[in-house]
């Protein structure tokens, strides 16, 4: 698995870490690491956290140019660990590992524009919603497509381990054929090779999908769902899931999550709620 390291600094958003941790004799065996520290304790000890980093997801996770991780949820996350006044360790993803990397014990967080299920919040905690997506289901213009129904008898891509896996087979007529694939990469490409009629992807993706495409026709056929997403901690880790719900609530106030979902979206962020 490539890891690539971060350091960054955030003194006094450290205050506001400190202030929330729970003492971790107060902690008992919940959420508690070897030595009787909860993580969130051991993070601000060692002065490193661990996040995933989902590199094949544009506008969420990318390369940029010279190789390193960019987009809206790799700038969230090193906006936390900058504000918990810790060095970050980015571990690599796909979007079929982002949880198992959380519950293997991998990485501390996972931030990987998770939308919030209630089969995955059977395995994890979601943190307060940092973000939001809707699940459409793109082609060429030339492909038929403009509503559920029309999917009926052609090929439509999907990534596996995502909402739009978890969503597009449900609206799809029983002869609608679906493409599995593991990552967001093998769907795309085959979308634009003409492998398939369609594909269930963010709007973000397909966006960027056309932009990046030009000559390929590619447009949203029609929006599946909307949903939300946010961090995922280990249901034990409970001190830190309270600390970073304090920091979505403080930093959807200051303007800085809207500003980096603007900067990657090109959309506004809309009212998030609660959970």
């Amino acid at each position: 698995m490539e890891r690539r390291n971060l350091l960054t600094a955030g003194t006094a958003a450290g205050l506001l870490a400190a202030a929330m941790a729970t003492p971790a004799a107060a902690q008992g065996t919940a959420g508690s690491t070897a030595g009787g520290l909860s993580t969130l304790d051991r993070i601000q000890r060692n002065k490193k956290v661990a996040i995933t980093a989902e590199v094949d997801s544009p506008p969420f996770g990318i390369l940029d140019s010279d190789g390193k991780p960019d987009g809206s949820e790799i700038a969230t996350a090193r906006q936390l660990a900058k504000d918990l006044g810790v060095e970050l360790e980015f571990v690599q993803v796909n979007a079929t590992q982002r949880i198992p990397a959380l519950l293997a014990g991998r990485v501390d967080i996972a931030i990987s524009s998770l939308s919030i299920t209630t089969e995955r919040a059977k395995v994890a905690a979601f943190c307060a919603p940092h973000g939001a997506l809707s699940i459409v289901v793109c082609g060429p213009k030339s492909s038929a497509i403009a509503n559920a129904a029309d999917m009926a008898g052609k090929r439509i891509s999907l990534t596996r381990a995502t909402l739009e896996e978890a969503t597009v087979p449900k609206v799809a007529p029983p002869d609608t054929k679906l493409v599995y694939f593991d990552d967001i990469g093998p769907t795309i490409q085959a979308l634009l090779s003409g492998q398939v009629d369609g594909a269930g992807m963010s709007a973000f993706a397909a966006k960027s999908v056309a932009d990046r495409n030009p000559t390929a026709g590619i447009e949203v056929k029609f929006t599946v769902t909307t949903a939300y997403y946010s961090a995922m901690v280990r249901q034990a880790d409970e001190s830190l899931r309270h600390w970073i719900d304090t920091w979505v609530f403080v930093n959807s106030h200051n303007g800085v999550l809207a500003g980096i979902y603007e900067k990657y979206t090109g959309v506004k962020l809309p009212p998030l709620p609660a959970i």
